[in-house]
């Protein structure tokens, strides 16, 4: 979401719109980088509780009156357009928790998830998965409830010739006599990684790699997995590897998707995924489901040198300016 914020900031101001952001923390080097105004709300209290004050004090703003257009991207009642990339009620139905104060945290994220869902006059839900789900939860009028999808930077996410490839594999050492797998994530336990880890024990080391970019990974863990760490530019690790997979329980939409795919790296992803919409008719495999032993087999059936045919943000209108003028075309 914090992507998506700098796209949208980014995206209206190419376009000569005044942009204001309301947060709770703030990055100084971002602020000068975007030129946006900013305006800081940081209760003095303990982190999970200030996050919620945070929606609070947000939720006292008259942010409708004082703004053309106000997006928000919290859950928050006081703007015009509530975005939701997820909807939290469905996610607590996907992740086991363990942690009793994970359950009171979870209580108040819902009491505000209802309240931003029955307030705000429009809603745009990032899938038409992530549609169904708030009008399934939500007693809530359809009519308000919108699909947009997210946007990528595509000067930042490009396709990569052949000769460009050749050197962001060599740069990440992709062994060429391995099918190489590309895992991204900072929320394992929804993103299927402990199902993944579980199909590579099984797969030929020797055959199969894969790569995990994000949070820590459990250790021990196969011989065939390396963790890169944190990534700050991952286009060249996209292009890099033969194909990026998101075995997700739940996944709302998954940028890594069409991120991928606009670098020219294939994707396999379980059905669950929301980004799994603009798949139909490009080069792409959807699991049933998220087992070691459905993900075996689909691996073992893949070969290399499949390649996705550049532009494919512009095929499925996934530009910032593009999506900067679908918000504007629906919501103002």
């Amino acid at each position: 979401m914090e992507a998506y914020l700098l796209s949208l900031v980014r995206g209206f101001q190419r376009q000569g719109d005044r942009v204001t952001v309301h947060a709770c923390a703030i990055d100084q080097a971002l602020v000068k980088e975007t030129g946006c105004t900013v305006r800081q709300i940081r209760p003095i209290l303990p982190r999970k509780i200030r996050e919620f004050r945070f929606l609070q004090l947000c939720d006292q703003l008259p942010l409708r009156q004082e703004y053309d257009l106000a997006i928000g991207m919290a859950r928050t009642s006081s703007t015009h357009v509530a975005v939701c990339g997820g909807v939290h009620v469905e996610t607590i139905r996907h992740i086991r928790r363990t942690a009793l104060l994970r359950g009171v945290y979870d209580k108040f994220e819902t009491y505000f998830e209802r309240k931003m869902f029955h307030t705000v006059p429009h809603v745009m839900a990032h899938s038409a998965s992530v549609a169904r789900e708030i009008l399934a939860h939500f007693q809530i009028d359809g009519a308000k409830v919108q699909v947009v999808y997210p946007p990528i930077d595509s000067t930042s996410f490009r396709f990569f010739d052949n000769q460009d490839r050749a050197r962001a594999r060599a740069a990440l050492g992709v062994d060429d006599s391995r099918l190489t797998f590309l895992f991204v994530s900072c929320g394992h336990q929804r993103k299927g990684l402990q199902e993944l880890m579980r199909a590579f024990a099984s797969l030929d080391p020797q055959r199969y790699q894969l790569l995990v970019a994000g949070s820590k990974i459990a250790m021990p863990h196969p011989e065939n997995v390396r963790h890169l760490g944190y990534c700050t530019n991952l286009a060249p690790v996209y292009a890099a590897v033969d194909y990026t997979i998101l075995p997700s329980h739940y996944e709302p939409f998954g940028l890594v998707v069409p991120e991928s795919m606009q670098c020219g790296s294939p994707v396999v992803v379980t059905k669950q995924v929301g980004a799994a919409e603009l798949l139909q008719g490009e080069p792409s495999v959807l699991l049933d489901d998220n087992k070691p032993e459905t993900i075996v087999d689909a691996l073992r059936q893949l070969g290399r040198g499949l390649r996705v045919e550049p532009g494919f943000a512009d095929r499925h209108g996934l530009g910032i300016n593009h999506h900067i003028n679908e918000i504007k075309r629906i919501f103002c």
